[in-house]
């Protein structure tokens, strides 16, 4: 008895939270499930006239059941002296096997749903391109989430000394300016389709009766605004701000209680509010450090520091901060504190004022496009709606702005080589970046020259980094003379 007990327990042990089955099952379920409670109480709960009506949703839902407890079944995980194996696939078929020295990131999520049932999501990642977002990914008890936890942070040869916490006040400016209308908008559009599928078009059109209604009251208490501002701009006004406020809200309740320790090896990263999240990082495993600023957080000194490593920030919609708000003088004590090793050459060529006109020459064409459409539209068509034109002058804002980033950005191009790595400067559209990149993970170097840049001696620097997606960075207009005695001095033979 005791021996079949026994083995019982080793079956369970190596098997995923029965939590997974949620996930196994396919996602629309609770869409035949709706419907069918529904039917249920409008029959008075009558079960076998509610079987005979409804059998086929419900052997469906029986079928999605069974399939999922099958995939249950069959997919289990092994911890091993060397790595981390694990079965997948129906039948178990598919056979994984990850090595701890090879581990980049394993990140441990506990959601709000699955928190009542003691359970985490775990995400192994390393730099190998496989089929899948993870190398593995599994749902595990708490007590097996800790058990890995532990076993993985046992990997260093000591334990966290150095541990960074930003102020809360630093952690609402950095939700605040990294917020984004248009992913706050998308979340709100999925949660809209969504529950369209549910409650169908009557309640949706009851529901815009309402909301037009609540409109019209607003609009008659402030003297017709309406007939200032065109309905059209105030809607897409609404979506924006509602939108950049959802994605305000999740980006702080993503980064609340924010801390990252460190050790010999290993980051240790910890944050959130409805959804905890813990990272263990291989510091061997980091691509390159990444100071990312906009131009409003250059003005005010302030700058957060991501890390560009597999499995840490690349999917969940989640940011790879190793800082996610600080001060330029906060954040040099504490990188100096977390990346003792980290290569800060100093920058040695660089473009400056006489660039200026050659950063800002595409966005100014942007910025004429709205203006050229107005006008067309005014002579081609007199009598179209006003709204239109509204809406293009708006357009326009967010290139005016690129022009201005592009002119600092002008200022603020360049790159510098030591014998432990580089520090490239250049700005992304809206965003400049410093990247500090050891030379090892240097995986291409590539000076390009189009016309344009023959006739005034410039080129474009590309620096391609080694890891799970090959990033290149950037760096257009630079000096062609100097950037070639910098690569030939550092033994990139780019001109033989």
């Amino acid at each position: 008895m005791n021996d079949k007990v026994s083995r019982v327990r080793r079956f369970f042990r190596h098997r995923q939270h029965p939590v997974k089955l949620l996930d196994y099952s396919s996602r629309n379920l609770w869409l035949l499930l709706i419907p069918l409670s529904k039917r249920l109480i409008a029959s008075h709960f009558d079960l076998q006239e509610w079987v005979r009506t409804n059998w086929v949703d419900i052997l469906s839902i029986a079928g999605i059941f069974a399939i999922a407890i099958l995939r249950w079944l069959f997919v289990s995980f092994d911890i091993e002296t060397d790595g981390i194996s694990a079965k997948s696939g129906l039948f178990g078929m598919v056979r994984t096997k990850v090595y701890f020295t090879q581990f980049t990131t394993v990140s441990f999520c506990q959601k709000w749903y699955i928190r009542p049932f003691k359970a985490n999501k775990i995400y192994i990642e390393t730099n190998a391109k496989c089929i899948g977002r993870q190398d593995i990914v599994l749902v595990l008890s708490e007590k097996n989430s800790d058990a890995l936890y532990s076993f993985v942070s046992s990997l260093s040869d000591e334990k966290p000394k150095i541990t960074f916490a930003p102020r809360k006040s630093h952690l609402f400016i950095f939700s605040l300016l990294f917020s984004s209308a248009l992913t706050g908008t998308l979340l709100f559009a999925t949660f809209m389709y969504e529950a369209y599928k549910v409650v169908g078009l009557e309640m949706e059109r009851q529901m815009f009766e309402k909301v037009n209604g609540e409109i019209t009251k607003i609009d008659s208490k402030f003297l017709k605004i309406t007939e200032r501002i065109p309905q059209a701009i105030l809607a897409l006004g609404g979506l924006v701000l509602g939108g950049w406020l959802i994605s305000f809200i999740a980006t702080l309740a993503r980064h609340w209680s924010f801390t990252v320790s460190r050790s010999d090896k290993q980051f240790f990263v910890k944050s959130g509010v409805l959804i905890t999240r813990r990272h263990i990082i291989n510091r061997s495993k980091i691509n390159y450090y990444d100071l990312t600023q906009t131009l409003l957080m250059k003005i005010f000194k302030i700058c957060s520091v991501t890390l560009d490593c597999a499995g840490y920030g690349q999917s969940r919609r989640e940011i790879s901060a190793l800082i996610p708000i600080t001060t330029y003088e906060q954040m040099n004590a504490s990188l100096k504190l977390l990346v003792p090793d980290l290569p800060r050459p100093k920058p040695e060529v660089r473009t400056g004022g006489e660039s200026i006109r050659r950063f800002v020459f595409m966005p100014i064409i942007f910025c004429a496009l709205p203006p050229v459409a107005i006008k067309l539209l005014d002579k081609f068509f007199p009598n179209h709606n006003t709204d239109i034109n509204a809406l293009l002058a708006i357009i326009t804002v967010p290139f005016i702005w690129l022009v201005i980033v592009k002119t600092a950005a002008a200022f603020n191009t360049s790159a510098g080589f030591d014998r432990t790595g580089c520090v490239l400067n250049y700005c992304s559209w809206y965003q400049f970046h410093k990247i500090f990149l050891p030379k090892e993970n240097i995986s291409k170097i590539r000076i390009t020259r189009n016309p344009f840049q023959l006739l005034n001696n410039t080129c474009t620097l590309c620096i391609c980094t080694v890891g799970l997606k090959r990033r290149s960075h950037l760096l257009r207009y630079m000096p062609y003379d100097k950037v070639k005695n910098m690569c030939a001095r550092e033994g990139y033979r780019l001109f033989e």
